[in-house]
């Protein structure tokens, strides 16, 4: 579970912009929901938020986002006081790879950082969600996302030159354990992946791209895209001790 990372929670503004992460039941009909906003994470309660009944019940969907206004900030767990919904993240008739996409950003966000940094993807979580609602491309998008966790994480892989050399020429390789692209004539120093060369291309595109345009979906096959994100959820295994399983939905 999400504990808020304020410090003084009385002397800060009740009203924030906020993402749902997750929520949890709380005592008979109450709910505690994990959100961030961009200075923050919190997890704050909403009296009968189980109930079908609820004006807020729209909150319990995650990635929701919202503006909320809080009663009473001196508890643990701040008191919702006043909901307005900006960003619905779930609709009728939404494919599964969409809701499953929904899981996997949930799941990167709350595990690859601690609750005190997680407000740092705010803004980038906030775009990806946007890009879903036009996107379909839930596979590329989630990629996306996770390359840009894993650099605002501080695990920056080198996707411009040889990792060794710092050569732009002849690259022939892709190698995680040392941290990048590696040049033919470097190739017996490093551990490389079995990436073929579009994937490598990939690679270098997911963490270049300023955006969720997806300008490049069409360049790349699904088996590209599959085994770039496996190779992606080993290295976040591996090298941040961090075991992401929902994104194997998007493709099993």
């Amino acid at each position: 579970m999400i504990f808020s990372s304020y410090t003084d929670i009385k002397t800060k503004n009740s009203n924030m912009k906020i993402i749902v992460l997750s929520n949890t039941k709380y005592k008979e009909n109450d709910v505690i929901y994990d959100a961030i906003s961009e200075t923050e994470s919190v997890s704050f309660k909403a009296y009968r938020g189980q109930d079908n009944k609820s004006e807020y019940v729209w909150l319990n969907n995650i990635m929701t986002i919202a503006d909320v206004e809080f009663a009473d900030r001196r508890y643990k767990y701040p008191t919702l006081k006043e909901a307005k919904l900006i960003s619905s993240s779930i609709g009728g008739g939404d494919p599964l790879e969409y809701l499953y996409t929904l899981s996997a950003l949930s799941e990167v966000t709350t595990k690859m950082f601690q609750p005190e940094e997680r407000h740092i993807v705010f803004n980038e979580l906030e775009a990806v969600l946007t890009a879903l609602k036009s996107k379909k491309d839930y596979l590329l998008l989630n990629l996306l996302y996770i390359a840009k966790a894993i650099k605002l994480s501080g695990a920056e892989l080198e996707v411009n030159k040889c990792v060794f050399c710092g050569s732009t020429h002849d690259i022939v390789s892709f190698s995680f354990s040392d941290g990048g692209f590696v040049c033919r004539n470097c190739i017996g120093n490093s551990e490389p992946t079995n990436l073929s060369t579009s994937q490598m291309r990939l690679i270098r595109y997911i963490f270049k791209s300023p955006d969720y345009s997806c300008v490049a979906s069409e360049k790349y096959t699904k088996e590209d895209k599959i085994e770039v994100m496996k190779a992606l959820v080993e290295f976040i295994s591996d090298y941040l001790g961090v075991v992401i399983t929902s994104v194997s939905n998007l493709y099993i």
